[in-house]
């Protein structure tokens, strides 16, 4: 009998143990779980301020770059605006061209009217496809651009799309120097290169490639020498200091300037410069303040294989003369 009392006491006593036992542990695990979602909670707090001020200062980086970016090229454009300022006004005559090449003078006597205003500064709007060495997809591009013609200078503005990805351009031609500039999303700057000679050769060439939207650049000047070559092809040497060049231009019986080529330009391929030939088309003439010009393009460049690859098409949406403005 006292043996079963004993039992008894000691299954009651196991009990009300393991029940204090389990009510501690329970007791415990709560406050921990309590304390783990706490924990959890403060660090997701953190984590989300973290990650704002993150995005915050991306954000705030971008918008500074590409503020930078704009004022610099603002300035660049007040620049050219200041020399066509100052350049004194001329005007075209019949006789600038009396010695000129027969194809040249069917040019001129078509795009240009006698007495017409020499164009000092050029702004002009372009949109298109562009696309880089070897590459197959194209990219939309639009693009202002201002030039002057005595001293030549251009500065090209670009937006270019890639998908998701966008990307803020600067190219410039001044004082004889080439430049390009090139940010990422507005503000991570991907390229800058200044003064390199291929550059500033290349750069130059492509002022007198678009000099054909403003015509009266393509007068004889100590920049700008023409030589007979046929009944519908002409020679253009071309010279800025140390930056020189040759291009054959071809013109149809109305005189419109159709074609024109050079193998005197460069291109970054496989991280450096090496020189490639270059072909442009124009056409889709139209007048702009009594002068005519093409307004469609396709430019192909010749790899140093002998490949041609198109990487630049589009069309010139607006354009204005001695307008001195920026857009």
């Amino acid at each position: 009998m006292i043996i079963k009392i004993y039992k008894k006491i000691k299954m009651m006593s196991g009990f009300k143990i393991n029940t204090a036992i389990r009510q501690t542990i329970s007791k415990l695990y709560s406050q921990t779980n309590g304390e783990n979602i706490m924990n959890k909670k403060r660090f997701i707090k953190i984590g989300s301020a973290v990650i704002c001020i993150f995005i915050f200062g991306i954000l705030l980086f971008i918008i500074i770059n590409s503020y930078s970016m704009n004022r610099m090229i603002e300035n660049e454009v007040e620049e050219l605006i200041s020399v066509a300022k100052n350049t004194g006004a001329m005007t075209y005559s019949l006789k600038n061209i009396e010695n000129l090449p027969a194809p040249v003078q069917r040019y001129f006597r078509h795009v240009l009217k006698d007495g017409q205003e020499h164009i000092r500064f050029v702004r002009m709007k372009a949109v298109g496809q562009f696309r880089r060495p070897e590459q197959k997809e194209w990219t939309e591009m639009n693009t202002r651009q201002y030039f002057t013609a005595k001293p030549p200078g251009m500065i090209f503005d670009a937006v270019m799309k890639q998908g998701p990805v966008w990307f803020d351009i600067r190219d410039k031609y001044r004082h004889g120097k080439g430049g390009m500039f090139v940010n990422m999303l507005s503000g991570l700057n991907v390229l800058k290169a200044d003064d390199i000679k291929e550059l500033n050769e290349t750069s130059f060439l492509r002022w007198i490639g678009e000099a054909v939207m403003f015509p009266t650049a393509l007068l004889p000047c100590e920049y700008i020498k023409w030589k007979p070559i046929d009944g519908n092809s002409a020679e253009l040497a071309v010279t800025d200091g140390n930056n020189i060049g040759t291009y054959r231009f071809y013109f149809n019986d109305t005189g419109e300037i159709v074609k024109y080529e050079s193998d005197d330009r460069y291109d970054k391929i496989d991280g450096k410069f090496q020189k490639v030939g270059s072909v442009a088309v124009r056409s889709h003439y139209k007048e702009f303040n009594g002068i005519k010009v093409p307004t469609k393009f396709l430019i192909t460049r010749i790899l140093p294989g002998g490949a041609h690859e198109e990487f630049w098409k589009g069309e010139v949406t607006d354009i204005s003369y001695n307008t001195l403005k920026i857009y």
